[in-house]
């Protein structure tokens, strides 16, 4: 929720709704992330509380822990939802941002998606690539 009012924040004027892409390369999960309750309350709350915003979210190498998670509750889902959500792996991702995003976005974004596989950076060092847009309509980086 934190990161959707973020994006909403820094929205350009005339910018109506978001994509998300969740990258989750790397992710480990533990027995105690096997509760199906906060997952549903992620999946539900872009249309429960952001009704209108969220225009996609992708989702990107879900590990098989996770995928079964999200198989448990996806029937809870509504269909709204479910059709704004694509799982894919990191090829899939990569053809469906090329065709699109702009290239200026994808650099960005493939750029996003190296970062969180190079094991010797940390989550600080990467975050002072962060870039949102700015009043003026530029780039200007997320965290200061």
């Amino acid at each position: 929720v934190v990161t959707m009012l973020q994006a909403i924040d820094s929205m350009p004027s005339g910018v109506e709704d978001m994509v998300h892409i969740w990258d989750l390369h790397g992710q480990q999960f533990r027995l105690s992330d096997l509760n199906p309750g906060p997952l549903l309350k992620m999946i539900q709350s872009p249309d429960a509380y952001f009704a209108g915003r969220l225009h996609e979210t992708i989702i990107i190498g879900m590990p098989y822990m996770a995928k079964m998670l999200k198989d448990a509750v996806w029937h809870m889902v509504p269909e709204k939802t479910k059709a704004k959500m694509h799982f894919m792996s990191e090829e899939e991702a990569q053809l469906y941002i090329k065709t699109h995003c702009d290239e200026e976005n994808t650099d960005r974004i493939f750029a996003a998606m190296q970062q969180n596989r190079d094991s010797r950076l940390t989550l600080e060092q990467r975050m002072k690539s962060w870039m949102r847009v700015g009043e003026a309509g530029l780039l200007v980086p997320m965290v200061a």
